[in-house]
Parts: structure tokens; C-alpha cells; sequence
């Protein structure tokens, strides 16, 4: 599964969103929605008004040169992960919500604008017609992680570029492994699992890239059917499908305590044995289409396959923190990763 790179020139990376090195000062970036985007060299302030963005930008060492972040999953600063903060000490300095102004990034001197494909495409052309290039991202799928991390790579430089074939490699080495080690389950014998979001009657799609992660790890989505975004469901559908396995996004709020004493699940075979469980967090949800989503894959197939090993979820937590994020976790973050 993995994707070969082709290296023209300099640092020329062409992959989905495609980026093509046209001079030694710039470098053309064809962003999620097509549009080809001159950014200037070197970029050495970025503004990401994107919050799953801006943990690519972490990923490929850039964070150092962020002047104002949003972050996925946060809407105060008071919800701020200890991770995060210990991870990013400016964070007071640059923590962002709602609707990003176009005067305010300008006055923050950003050299490149990372914003939401499909919410900001106004934003984004307000900031080019000041001069301040602006890409729309949208990796909303497991190729658009891998094309985004490329493309970002190239627009931040040449080390940038070199993590972000590192993290590209590791990336397709997951799912690889994952897909090697479930190869002789029958489809009728894989876990059919349900995903749950901020309710336990709202459901992921199959459009959704929780789905792709769960499909990854060798599971099936029992709402796989459902088109569009969540879905909100009746207690009877969730009965008639009768999951293996329920998954809880480490967000919302509903617990693994709230369905396993529940009256109203008792009859669904999850609760029965004992197989509701919650993802863990650090800094961003990883069952959202951001760097960290390589370790929910590792993490789910921990969770569907347990006899099977494929994974040593916890040492690879740990490395990869240390790698893209510059970050130790500690004995409790890794124990965080045991499945139960």
C-alpha cells in the first residue's frame, strides 16, 4: 500500500495534492479543492486556521514557526489537554477559535494561511487578495492524510518535506501490517463494530473517515450504509445491528460507565462482554484524519484482535510522539494505550 515518491529538482512532491517546486524562492502548492497556490520561500510564520491543520504543521517540526493556531477539539483554553501545553508552552500565545479575521492574521505577519476547504474558502480568497497565500485543506480520507502531509511537507521546507516522507512510510507501514495480520479472517468472522460520536445515538457514517480506520484495523461498520456525516439513530436500529464492539471517540459525553450500566443496552452483545471501550487521547482525537489517526489504527486492531499482537500499541505511542511531536509521554499517557 505504500505510495512511491518522486523527488524533481529540489523538493518537488507530487502526490494527490499535488506540489511542483517552480523556482528556487517559491514552490506551487495544489491544494484540496484544485487550486494552485504560490507560496514564497522560506516560510517562517504560519498561521493555521485550521484545526486538524495544525497538527501537521507539529508533525513536520514546523510548530516553532506558528504565530496563530486553532486545535481541533478544543474551544477554550481551559479544555486544553496538559499534553498540549506541556507540548506547546506558547499556547496562550497563539490560541485562536472561532471565525479567523483576515486583519489579524495579516497584522500577525503570516507568511502562509492553512484553512478548512470546506468552510473557508471566502476567508481564503480575502487573504490572497492581500498577498497572503492560503491553503484549503481537506484530508478528510486516508489518501487525503497522505497527500496533505506531502504537500504541507513541500511547502515548509526541506526538512519539513523529509519528515513528511517518514511520516508517509510509517503511515503505509500500519496499515500494511494491519491488513497482513487480518488477511485470513473471513468477512463474516470480522468484528462489527459500532463507532459512536458525542451521543450514544449518533453514529459514524460510511462516508466518514472513522469508518476507513475501523475497515483498516480489520473491523466492519455496522452503520457503514449511512451516507452524509453523523447520524442520529434510535436505541431499536443500534439493537438490530448488535455490534461486537462499541467504540467512544475520547471526546463528547458519553462514557464506557453510561452504556455498560445502561437498562436500554443490556441486550446489545458489546455490553454483554465487556466490549465498550474509549480511545485515548494525548493532544487531538485520533479518530479524526490527522497525523495521530495512525495510531488509532494500531489501536483498534488492539481492540478487535487481541490474541493477535499485531501491534505493541504502546511503545509505538510512545515513539511516535518522540518523533513527530518532540514529546515524552509519560507512564500514565502509555498506560493510556492498554486496551482493556
Amino acid at each position: 500500500m505504500k505510495k512511491g515518491l518522486r523527488v524533481v529538482v529540489v523538493i518537488a512532491l507530487v502526490v494527490g495534492l499535488a506540489a511542483v517546486a517552480c523556482a528556487s524562492d517559491t514552490v506551487t502548492i495544489v491544494d484540496s479543492t484544485g487550486r494552485a497556490v504560490v507560496v514564497p520561500q522560506p516560510v517562517e510564520r504560519i498561521a493555521s486556521a485550521y484545526g486538524i491543520g495544525t497538527y501537521y504543521v507539529y508533525a513536520l517540526g514546523a510548530g516553532n514557526r506558528l504565530v496563530a493556531a486553532w486545535y481541533v477539539g478544543v474551544k477554550s483554553l481551559g479544555q486544553a489537554p496538559a499534553s498540549l501545553r506541556a507540548m506547546e508552552p506558547r499556547l496562550d500565545e497563539l490560541f485562536s477559535v472561532g471565525d479567523p479575521n483576515v486583519e489579524e492574521l495579516a497584522a500577525r505577519g503570516a507568511d502562509v494561511v492553512l484553512a478548512d476547504a470546506a468552510k473557508h474558502a471566502a476567508f481564503a480568497a480575502q487573504m490572497q487578495g492581500i498577498g497572503i497565500p492560503t491553503l484549503l485543506l481537506a484530508p478528510e480520507t486516508t489518501q487525503g492524510v497522505v497527500d496533505t502531509t506531502l504537500a504541507l511537507g513541500a511547502a515548509l521546507g526541506e526538512e519539513a518535506a523529509g519528515r513528511a516522507a517518514q511520516f508517509v512510510s510509517d503511515f503505509w507501514r500500519v496499515f500494511a501490517a494491519s491488513e497482513a495480520a487480518t488477511r485470513d479472517v473471513p468477512s463474516g468472522e470480522r468484528p462489527r463494530v459500532l463507532f459512536v460520536g458525542s451521543s450514544s445515538l449518533q453514529v459514524a457514517s460510511g462516508a466518514m473517515y472513522q469508518t476507513q480506520l475501523i475497515e483498516a484495523a480489520g473491523g466492519v461498520s455496522v452503520s457503514e450504509d449511512l451516507v452524509g456525516g453523523w447520524n442520529t439513530v434510535n436505541l431499536e436500529q443500534i439493537l438490530v445491528w448488535n455490534p461486537d464492539v462499541v467504540i467512544i471517540p475520547p471526546y463528547g459525553n458519553v462514557t464506557v460507565a453510561d452504556l455498560m450500566t445502561s437498562a436500554d443496552w443490556q441486550s446489545v452483545r458489546a455490553v454483554q462482554t465487556g466490549r465498550v471501550v474509549r480511545m485515548p487521547r494525548i493532544f487531538a482525537p485520533m479518530d479524526t484524519p490527522l497525523p495521530e489517526s495512525l495510531l488509532g489504527v494500531m489501536w483498534l486492531s488492539s481492540v478487535f484482535y487481541p490474541e493477535r499482537e499485531t501491534f505493541d500499541v504502546r511503545a509505538e505511542a510512545a515513539a511516535f510522539y518522540e518523533a513527530y511531536y518532540g514529546y515524552a509521554l509519560s507512564q500514565a499517557e502509555v498506560d493510556a494505550f492498554l486496551v482493556p
